[in-house]
């Protein structure tokens, strides 16, 4: 049997998920460092990182769409894979998330770029799914990367734009994670199993509510009511769900959608830091060292095995359908 050749042509969108995972990590240990006095050293590091990772994986996308621009359109027009074209908006918001603190100035650049790609994708995406004709197997839980977007924005665009420009977002991500949530569930329960690589994005279902309350809470300048500690219990659920269904996830194949598990858990790990700095109890403080802990173990391992393929000559080549 010959072995595949690997190629640009073959670079997954996917990888963009690898930013959102460090990302994600790089903003847990600037909010532990002012919270759990963390060291700052790690929040460096994890920012030297991310920005090397996101620069990489960017450029070498962008050049795979020069050089193989058919490659990247079948990327858009598939039924799985078109939900990651977020991803490259997203990886924006996010490196403008992790910039905010150190320099405001990178931080507003990359926000401007990420809102305005991320509403594109968003109705690239949406139309996509209304003009095709998809079956209801081909829905799953990724398809939450567009709207997961669109409620990243007010966590920097808050202080970037008018407050109605955050409030648009937000309530663009609540209304179609709402519409997507009930038709995934849907495909879940009433139809065959994901395929084991899509097992991963099951993770994915903690983002849009954990996500959600971050936003809600810069949106509200730090309020802790009803719907936000409903959305943070949701997410909070959903984690303890997983955890309950955990045999589901063990498998020692790697696929690149292991990195699903790391962004939602970061999400959820803000979320519950954000959490202990309005409440300060000692319940939300061990929870936010267990979910700091946990989230840095899982990336690791993640990036673990990704470079571990990647020694195997296993990533970049072409998949079987």
């Amino acid at each position: 049997m010959e072995t595949p050749k690997r190629s640009l042509e073959h670079f997954p969108i996917q990888f963009f998920a690898v930013i959102m995972g460090f990302s994600g990590l790089s903003i847990v240990f600037a909010k532990a460092y002012h919270l759990l006095d963390a060291p700052y050293w790690i929040y460096a590091i994890l920012l030297c990182i991310n920005t090397v990772l996101f620069l990489t994986i960017f450029v070498a996308y962008m050049f795979k769409w020069l050089l193989y621009a058919e490659a990247v359109e079948k990327e858009f027009r598939h039924p799985v894979k078109s939900s990651f074209a977020a991803t490259i908006s997203i990886s924006f918001l996010l490196v403008s998330i992790v910039y905010y603190d150190f320099a405001p100035t990178v931080s507003i650049l990359f926000w401007y770029i990420g809102a305005a790609l991320q509403l594109a994708f968003t109705l690239v995406v949406i139309r996509y799914w209304v003009n095709n004709d998809l079956k209801v197997v081909h829905s799953n839980p990724a398809w939450f990367i567009p709207i997961v977007g669109n409620v990243l924005v007010p966590v920097v665009g808050i202080e970037a734009a008018p407050v109605w420009v955050s409030l648009f977002f937000f309530a663009l991500g609540f209304f179609f994670w709402i519409v997507l949530f009930v038709i995934v569930m849907y495909r879940i329960i009433f139809h065959h199993p994901l395929a084991k690589k899509l097992v991963p994005t099951l993770f994915i279902l903690i983002a849009p509510p954990a996500v959600g309350f971050i936003s809600y809470f810069r949106i509200t300048a730090g309020s802790i009511d009803m719907l936000g500690m409903s959305l943070y219990f949701i997410a909070l659920f959903t984690f303890f769900l997983l955890l309950f269904m955990v045999k589901i996830f063990s498998t020692k194949e790697f696929f690149i959608s292991w990195w699903a598990y790391t962004f939602p858990l970061a999400a959820l790990t803000i979320a519950t830091l954000l959490v202990h700095m309005a409440l300060k109890t000692s319940l939300t403080y061990v929870g936010s060292i267990a979910m700091t802990v946990l989230t840095a173990i899982v990336v690791g391992y993640v990036a673990y095995r990704t470079i571990r393929e990647c020694r195997m000559k296993k990533i970049c080549i072409e998949e079987v359908e």
